[in-house]
C-alpha cells in the first residue's frame, strides 16, 4: 500500500510541474503566434474623396439637408494621415449664434454600421460669423485584411445636427472610401 501512495504522489507532482512549465510556456506561443499573423498582414491607408448626396428619392436621406446653405459651411477631411478621425471645421454665417449637435454626430457605411462620434475636446455654440474646428474620434477602420478590403469603394455618411436660427437641421456629407496598400510599413 505505502508503494502505491508513494506512485500517486509522484504521478501528482509529474501533473503539477507538466500543467506549470504549459501555463509559463503558453502565452509566449500566443505571443509567437501574434507576431507570425500580423508580420505577414498586409498593412492599409485609407483615402476618402466626399461625393454628391444619394438621389432625392433615397430613403436613406431622409431628413437630410445635403447641401450648404447660407447659414452655414463646413470643410471636412475623414481619417487625415491616418488619424482615424474626422477632422470638421464649420463657419456660422448666421448673425446668432449656431448649435453642432456634438453627442449626436454620426458616421455610417454603406451596410448599414452606424458609430457615433464625439469631439476629443468639450465644445459650444459658434458665435456669428466664427469658426469652430473639431477633431471628431472614434473612427475605428481595420488596417489590415479582409475587413480592411471589404471598406474599398465603400459609402460613408456623415450625419452632422445642428440648431440653425433656432430651428433643427440635419446636415448630410457623403464620402467614398479607397483602402490602398501602405507601402511605408511593408
Amino acid at each position: 500500500m505505502w508503494r502505491f501512495e508513494k506512485d500517486v504522489r509522484l504521478r501528482g507532482k509529474f501533473v503539477e510541474v507538466a500543467t506549470e512549465t504549459m501555463r509559463r510556456s503558453f502565452p509566449l506561443a500566443q505571443l509567437a503566434a501574434l507576431f507570425v499573423l500580423t508580420s505577414c498582414a498586409t498593412p492599409y491607408v485609407y483615402r476618402f474623396d466626399q461625393i454628391d448626396g444619394s438621389a432625392a428619392g433615397d430613403s436613406a436621406v431622409a431628413g437630410c439637408q445635403m447641401h450648404e446653405d447660407t447659414d452655414m459651411h463646413a470643410e471636412l477631411r475623414v481619417d487625415p494621415a491616418g488619424e482615424h478621425a474626422v477632422s470638421i471645421e464649420v463657419t456660422n454665417q448666421t448673425d446668432q449664434v449656431l448649435q453642432v449637435q456634438w453627442t449626436k454626430l454620426t458616421m455610417t457605411r454603406a451596410d448599414g454600421l452606424v458609430t457615433t462620434l464625439h469631439p476629443d475636446a468639450d465644445l459650444g455654440w459658434i458665435e456669428p460669423g466664427q469658426k469652430q474646428l473639431a477633431r471628431l474620434i472614434p473612427l475605428a477602420l481595420p488596417a489590415s485584411g479582409n475587413a480592411a478590403l471589404t471598406l474599398d469603394g465603400q459609402r460613408f455618411r456623415l450625419t452632422v445636427p445642428m440648431l440653425v436660427r433656432r430651428e433643427r437641421r440635419t446636415y448630410c456629407y457623403d464620402f467614398l472610401a479607397h483602402v490602398l496598400e501602405n507601402k511605408e510599413h511593408r
